[in-house]
């Protein structure tokens, strides 16, 4: 059995589901705090929809991790490692017909695309907060509300600012959390 709550478990998929979409190959407390308000929990989502704090508006501040387009090759540098590029070309141009090199489709897959994101230590800090904070309150599963109070637990400047720009405090939606958390458990 496992710790987390199935709400929980679809926290992290929306947060990796982000991340992945971002091109970025972390999974940062951002995209965890997006993944709380995007899920619709009432723990996490509802306290932090009364306060202003949507999952589009968190996903509008989080960066997106430009992909690196393909280089083109570069003969020189291919022959200064012994390789005949001209060779080469004419092999392939003689083989697959002429352009080949040029029409071809870049098949290299993004490691995001086959990998799943690896959490910063910040997330995994989150995490740990978490179940601390789950004990503490002697709850069996994490919740998504459990998620949220480690995100706000850890005082990270992404989600201290976005909590700002709501006009609310910290304080002010660890205690909406915590009466919600009192509510379903």
């Amino acid at each position: 059995m496992s710790i987390f709550a199935e709400s929980s478990k679809a926290v992290f998929f929306r947060a990796q589901d982000l991340a992945i979409e971002l091109g970025s190959r972390y999974l940062s407390v951002g995209h965890l705090l997006y993944g709380c308000a995007e899920v619709r929990d009432e723990t996490a989502g509802g306290p932090l929809r009364e306060c202003g704090i949507t999952a589009v508006a968190i996903r509008r501040i989080l960066p997106r991790t430009a992909e690196q387009p393909a280089e083109q090759a570069d003969p020189e540098v291919m022959s200064s490692i012994g390789i005949d590029y001209g060779g080469v070309r004419a092999a392939v141009d003689g083989t697959f017909g002429a352009g080949a090199l040029e029409s071809a489709p870049d098949r290299r897959v993004s490691i995001t695309r086959t990998c799943p994101p690896t959490f910063t230590p910040n997330a995994k800090r989150t995490l740990e907060l978490s179940l601390r904070t789950a004990q503490e309150l002697h709850h069996h599963h994490i919740l998504p509300g459990h998620l949220l109070l480690g995100l706000l637990r850890l005082d990270d400047e992404l989600v201290s600012n976005i909590i700002e720009q709501s006009c609310t405090t910290v304080a002010a939606l660890s205690a909406a959390v915590l009466t919600s958390l009192a509510v379903v458990v």
